[in-house]
């Protein structure tokens, strides 16, 4: 996985100069989770679910002639943040958290002429 700070300068410099960059593909995906869970007294139950999932995908094709210039560039950076605290007796704290991500990326062909 890729920095946070990696994608979101990645991305900032594309915004920055869009004609240098013409014809590239860019994506980027930041996800920040913070789960705090805190019981204080006797017999407490808390339960917590977390999932996050991200899918990103790219697709350049060549032109009927030549192939297109360009790169493509993806970014993702998922960060969880995860606290609990028991204070008492008999408390019980359960935290479930999962992710997911999934890229690809598809280029075109070189040139080709007819005959």
């Amino acid at each position: 996985m890729l920095n946070k700070s990696l994608a979101l300068g990645v991305l900032a410099a594309f915004a920055m100069a869009p004609a240098a960059f013409a014809g590239d593909q860019v994506q980027g995906n930041v996800t920040n989770t913070q789960i705090n869970a805190g019981n204080v007294g006797s017999g407490n139950v808390t339960g917590i679910t977390n999932s996050t999932g991200t899918n990103q995908s790219q697709a350049k094709f060549g032109g009927r002639w030549c192939r297109t210039s360009g790169n493509q560039v993806q970014g993702n950076a998922t960060n969880t943040g995860i606290s609990a605290g028991n204070v008492g007796v008999g408390n019980v704290t359960g935290i479930s958290n999962s992710t997911g991500t999934n890229q690809s990326q598809v280029a075109g062909s070189g040139c080709y002429f007819r005959y």
